[in-house]
C-alpha cells in the first residue's frame, strides 16, 4: 500500500510540474528566472563576494593580531656539567636537554600607520561599491537580452500565424479557381498556378514554424531550461502612442549619465585608485607597531620555564633602490587609466542613448506606416478576390494582392516587435526602469497634447 501511495504521489508531482511548465509566462517572470539561474550573474556576484572579502582582509590587517605557537622538540646530544655542593650529592646541570617544549603567545598591534590603514580600508570599500555596480550592470544586460528574446518569440509566433493565414487564403483561391475551371469560365492554368502558390505558402509556413522553435530555444537557454522545453508566453502591451519627432535625446542622456551602473562603477574605481596612490605614498612614512610575547618552555640550567617581553617597533624606510617611487608612479598611471575609462564610458553611453532614441523614433514611425499599409493591403486583397469571383478580375491581380497582404502583415508584425525591442534598448541605455521611461514618454505626450504658453499657462 505504501508503494502504491508513493507512486501516486510521484505521478501527481509530475503532473503539477508539467502543468506549471505549460502555464504562460510573463516577461517579468522570465526576467526573474534568468536573474536566478544565469551563470553570468553568478559570476559577477562571486566577484562582489571576493571584493567584500578583500575589504574584510584590509580591515583585519591593521587590527590586533594574536598568534599561538607550540613546539615539541627532541634533540641530541644532551649537554650538561656536574655540580657538587658541600654536604650534598653531586648532580648534573643540563644546558641542552633531550626533550624540550616551547609554548609562545604573540601579539601585534599597529599604533601609527600614517594613512596606510585608512587608505587600504577605503580603497577596498570603493572596490566593493564598484563590484556592486557591475552586478547591477550585468543584471541590466541580462534583462535586455531576455526582453529581446521574449519579443523574438512573440514575433516568430506572429509571423507563423501570418504564414498560416497566407496558406488559408491560397486554399480559398485554389478552391475558387477549381470551381471556375470546372464551370468552364477559367483556364486550367489558374488551377496549376494556385497549386504552385499553395506549395510555396506551405514551405514558408514550415520556415516560420522552424523560426519559432529556434526563438524559443534561445529564450529557454537564457532561462536555464532545456532548449526544447515547452514555452508559452503572455503577449506584450501595445507601445505608447507618442509622436516620434517629439522625443529628444538630451533628457535621456542626462538620466543615463546619472543612472547607468557602468558609469557609477567607473567612478568608484577612480576613488579606489586614488586611495591606492595614497597608500603607496604612505609607504614612505614611518610605521609604529606594538608587539609582545609570552613563552612557556622547558626549564634548563640557565633558563626559567617562562619568558615574556613587549616591544615598541618603529620602522622607517631609508633606501629601497627606488622601489616605492616606482610603485607610486604605477598607481598614478592606474588612476589616469580609470579617469580615461570614465570619459570613455560617458561618450559611449551618450552615443548608446542617442542611438536608442533614434531607433525608437524610427520604430514608432515604421509601426504607424506598416499598420496603414496593412489596412490598404487587406482592402486590396478583398477587392481582388471579389473581382476574380465575379469574373471581372484576373488571377494575377489576386496573387499580387495576396503577396502584398502577406508582406504587409509580416512588416506590421516585425515593426511592432522592433518597437518593443527598441523600447527595451532605450530602457537599458538610460539606466532607468521601464516604468520610469514610460513616465518620461507620457510626460512628452502630455506636453504635446497640452502645450504651455510663454507665461506658463495652457493654450486653449
Amino acid at each position: 500500500m505504501s508503494k502504491w501511495l508513493t507512486g501516486l504521489w510521484v505521478l501527481l508531482l509530475v503532473a503539477v510540474t508539467v502543468g506549471q511548465d505549460l502555464q504562460p509566462l510573463t516577461l517579468q517572470q522570465c526576467i526573474d528566472i534568468a536573474l536566478k539561474t544565469h551563470p553570468l550573474l553568478r559570476l559577477t556576484q562571486k566577484q562582489l563576494d571576493a571584493a567584500i572579502a578583500r575589504h574584510e582582509q584590509a580591515k583585519a590587517q591593521w587590527r590586533l593580531d594574536l598568534t599561538f605557537n607550540g613546539v615539541q622538540r627532541r634533540q641530541g646530544p644532551v649537554i650538561g656539567f656536574p655540580l657538587a655542593f658541600p654536604g650534598q650529592p653531586p648532580r648534573v646541570i643540563e644546558i641542552v636537554r633531550r626533550d624540550t617544549r616551547i609554548l609562545t603567545t604573540e601579539f601585534r598591534q599597529s599604533l601609527l600607520t600614517f594613512g596606510r590603514a585608512s587608505a587600504s580600508v577605503r580603497g577596498t570599500a570603493f572596490q566593493v561599491n564598484a563590484a556592486s555596480e557591475t552586478v547591477q550592470a550585468t543584471q541590466a544586460q541580462l534583462i535586455l537580452r531576455v526582453t529581446e528574446a521574449y519579443a523574438d518569440v512573440l514575433a516568430a509566433q506572429a509571423l507563423e500565424e501570418v504564414a498560416r493565414q497566407a496558406v488559408e487564403r491560397v486554399k480559398v483561391v485554389l478552391k475558387t479557381a477549381q470551381a471556375r475551371y470546372e464551370a468552364g469560365v477559367a483556364p486550367k492554368f489558374d488551377v496549376l498556378r494556385a497549386e504552385a502558390e499553395l506549395a510555396a505558402a506551405e514551405e514558408q509556413l514550415l520556415t516560420a514554424r522552424n523560426a519559432v522553435r529556434l526563438a524559443k530555444a534561445n529564450l529557454n537557454q537564457l532561462l536555464g531550461r532545456p532548449t526544447d522545453a515547452p514555452l508559452e508566453l503572455v503577449s506584450l502591451p501595445e507601445p505608447l502612442e507618442v509622436l516620434p519627432e517629439a522625443i529628444e535625446s538630451q533628457p535621456f542622456i542626462k538620466q543615463a549619465l546619472a543612472n547607468r551602473p557602468e558609469l557609477r562603477s567607473s567612478q568608484w574605481q577612480i576613488k579606489a585608485a586614488e586611495e591606492w596612490v595614497r597608500l603607496a605614498q604612505a609607504d614612505k612614512k614611518p610605521l609604529v607597531l606594538f608587539t609582545g610575547n609570552y613563552t612557556r618552555q622547558t626549564a634548563t640550567g640557565f633558563a626559567e620555564n617562562y619568558q615574556w617581553g613587549i616591544n615598541l617597533v618603529v620602522q622607517f624606510p631609508i633606501f629601497d633602490s627606488g622601489w616605492r617611487t616606482s610603485v607610486i608612479r604605477e598607481r598614478e598611471a592606474t588612476l589616469e587609466q580609470a579617469l580615461a575609462q570614465r570619459e570613455q564610458w560617458e561618450r559611449q553611453i551618450a552615443l548608446e542613448v542617442e542611438q536608442a532614441v533614434r531607433n525608437f523614433q524610427v520604430a514608432l514611425q515604421r509601426l504607424k506606416t506598416a499598420r496603414a499599409a496593412l489596412a490598404s493591403a487587406e482592402e486590396a486583397f478583398r477587392l481582388a478576390q471579389v473581382r476574380y469571383e465575379g469574373g471581372v478580375g484576373t488571377l494575377v491581380e489576386v496573387w499580387d494582392a495576396q503577396v502584398a497582404l502577406t508582406r504587409a502583415r509580416a512588416n506590421e508584425v516585425q515593426a511592432l516587435y522592433d518597437a518593443h525591442k527598441a523600447f527595451a534598448r532605450l530602457v537599458y541605455a538610460t539606466g532607468l526602469t521601464e516604468s520610469e521611461v514610460r513616465q518620461m514618454l507620457r510626460a512628452i505626450a502630455q506636453k504635446i497634447a497640452f502645450p504651455t504658453t510663454a507665461d506658463g499657462g495652457e493654450r486653449s
